[in-house]
This record gives structure tokens, C-alpha cells and sequence, in this order.
């Protein structure tokens, strides 16, 4: 196929048309949204961005043991308004440990190069604790009947616990309770497994965008493969 992007910076989103973007494979970036058909690295790999229809996941044996391994942590969630200073601190930390490209801070990728302010999105935060202590933390935007994950974070000395696909299955849990259809959790990469943890959801319930049709398909392991984005 041919490679493509397009953005939009419009000044305000309802959960309606963030809905409809989702549903188009389109995803936030900073206070814009965007969408692509490759990742530009240090070569250009296809992307396939991800839904998950929340009435057909599943639990999983792995579902079960990570909820088990952190089942002592308290969590919350609540209403996005501005960034807690601890919640950027262990961002930093976590930023230090990772071996791919992250967002500067979490005021760059929910804001970008500008200063903080006016937010189009809903957005929700989550932090999860041990004692009083901050161990991770999650930010997904909120549409009418869909959600996104942005970003997830946590301290490296936690790393044994799998609190980013933690943070997924809260994710996950807060919307089924809340009523919503379609969670997105955003691309997985051809030729690059980093992104591949949001499988672990259920691939019986993952679904990724063809553009060529505009549809939602069932995944299938063959779009990990990498492709020659010159074949026709």
C-alpha cells in the first residue's frame, strides 16, 4: 500500500467525533490527532493500530496472575486537570529506564512544546500505589462510547509486576463498568516487537484497522511480519 499520514489540530472534541476518529484510526498527539500508516525509525515500518471490542475480552491465565501479583496495590482513577508533580517525577525515572523513544515528559506528550493548558480531551488519570508510595501511573482519553490509552508509566524497581499491562486491565475494567463498547490501546509495529505487550489482552478480541477497506478486521500474526513498503 502506499504510505500515508494526516493530522488534525482542531480546537476542541466532542466524545462523538473522538469516537468516530478512533473508529478511523486516528490517535492523539499532544492537543492534535493523528494518523498513519507507517512508523518512521531508522526505516520505515507498516503500523497497525488496535480495538478491542470490550464485550469479547476474555480472562486470561495471564490476566489472572498479574491481577494476583498486584492485588496488595491501591489504585485510583479520576478527572484530568493538571499534572501532579509526582506523577511527572516517576515519568522521569521510568523515561531513564527504557531502551525505545518516549515523550520528553508527560507534559510533552499530552501538550507538546506548548505550556500547559486548555485540554480538548477528556481525559482520565490513574495512579497506582503501595502504601503511599506512587509505583505507577496511566492516562487514557475518554470518547461517548469508546477510550484510548495515551500513556503508562511506572518505577523500575517495579518492573517484575507488569504494571503497564496492570494498567491496561484497569483501564479495561473501568470502561466495561462504565458501559463503553471499544477500547483502543494504539498500534502494534511490523518487524518491531515492542509494542506487542497490548496484545496480550486476547488476540481472540483484537481487531486492527484496514484502511484499504476501512473495516475492522480479526488480528492475525502474519501483521507482525515485516513488510517491503515498495511491493505493490
Amino acid at each position: 500500500m502506499i504510505p500515508y499520514y494526516h493530522s488534525l489540530s482542531p480546537d476542541s472534541i466532542s466524545g462523538i467525533e473522538l469516537d468516530f476518529l478512533l473508529a478511523h484510526g486516528w490517535y492523539r498527539m499532544h492537543q492534535s490527532i493523528f494518523t498513519s500508516s507507517h512508523l518512521h525509525l531508522e526505516e520505515s515500518f507498516r503500523v497497525h493500530w488496535l480495538r478491542y471490542p470490550l464485550s469479547e475480552i476474555k480472562p486470561h491465565a495471564s490476566h489472572k496472575r498479574i491481577r494476583k501479583r498486584c492485588q496488595a496495590f491501591r489504585t485510583t482513577i479520576e478527572d484530568f486537570s493538571i499534572i501532579r508533580p509526582d506523577h511527572e517525577a516517576l515519568y522521569a525515572s521510568y523515561r531513564s529506564s527504557i531502551d525505545f523513544d518516549g515523550a520528553v515528559s508527560i507534559k510533552g506528550c499530552l501538550f507538546g512544546e506548548d505550556e500547559p493548558g486548555k485540554n480538548i480531551y477528556t481525559t482520565k488519570f490513574i495512579s497506582v500505589f503501595e502504601g503511599d508510595r506512587l509505583i505507577a501511573g496511566g492516562y487514557f482519553d475518554m470518547g461517548g462510547n469508546s477510550a484510548t490509552s495515551i500513556l503508562h508509566f511506572f518505577d523500575p524497581l517495579y518492573k517484575d509486576y507488569s504494571l503497564g499491562k496492570y494498567l491496561m486491565l484497569l483501564t479495561v475494567d473501568f470502561l466495561t463498568s462504565a458501559g463503553y463498547e471499544f477500547y483502543y490501546p494504539g498500534y502494534v509495529i511490523t518487524g518491531n516487537d515492542k509494542m506487542n505487550y497490548k496484545l496480550f489482552i486476547g488476540k481472540e478480541a483484537t481487531y486492527y484497522f484496514a484502511p484499504e477497506t476501512i473495516s475492522w478486521k480479526r488480528f492475525e500474526d502474519r501483521l507482525l511480519v515485516e513488510e517491503d513498503i515498495n511491493k505493490k
